[in-house]
C-alpha cells in the first residue's frame, strides 16, 4: 500500500445511521401490529424489536456503549485493529463480502479471539475526506494487493 493512504480512521456518532435505525424500527413495529396474532405475542415481539434497535442504536450509531468501536486501523494483509470505547483493542481479519458504496461501507471482520463483528459505516460516521479515503483504499488498494479480495 502506498504511504499516501491514511490507514487510521476515527469514528463519530452518525445522524444518518440513527435516523435509519429509527425508521426501520418504526416500520417493523407497524408491521408487527398488523399481523394476525394474539396481543401478548405482539407486545413481546414489539419489545424485542425495540430492544434490538436500541442496542444497535447505542453501539453502532451513537457509539456510547463500552464495546462500541470508536476508531480502527487497517494494515497490510487485510488486518484490522478496532479501538473500543473502554480502551480495549480487538484485532481481526477482514472477510470477503464487504460492501463499498458511495454512501455506505460494510466491513465483515473475523476476530482473532473468535467470533465475528461487522462495522456499518455511513457517510456521516466520519469526516467526508476520511470516508472517501477509506472507500478508495478498500476499493482499489494497490492493484495486486490482498485488498482485492474485499
Amino acid at each position: 500500500m502506498s504511504a499516501s493512504f491514511q490507514r487510521h480512521f476515527k469514528l463519530c456518532p452518525s445522524g444518518y445511521f440513527s435516523a435509519f435505525i429509527f425508521v426501520v424500527c418504526c416500520i417493523s413495529l407497524a408491521i408487527l401490529t398488523k399481523l394476525p396474532m394474539s396481543p401478548g405475542w405482539q407486545i413481546l415481539l414489539c419489545l424485542l424489536v425495540v430492544m434490538a434497535s436500541s442496542f444497535v442504536f447505542l453501539r453502532d450509531a451513537r457509539l456510547s456503549l463500552a464495546f462500541s468501536c470508536i476508531a480502527f486501523r487497517l494494515d497490510d494483509e487485510c488486518v484490522i485493529t478496532m479501538m473500543m470505547r473502554d480502551g480495549r483493542h480487538l484485532t481481526g481479519k477482514l472477510m470477503s463480502g464487504g460492501v463499498v458504496l458511495p454512501f455506505l461501507v460494510l466491513l465483515n471482520i473475523r476476530l482473532d479471539e473468535g467470533g465475528r463483528r461487522s462495522l456499518v459505516l455511513l457517510k456521516g460516521g466520519m469526516s467526508n475526506d476520511n470516508f472517501r479515503r477509506l472507500r478508495i483504499l478498500l476499493r482499489w488498494g494497490e492493484g495486486s494487493n490482498s485488498w482485492d479480495a474485499i
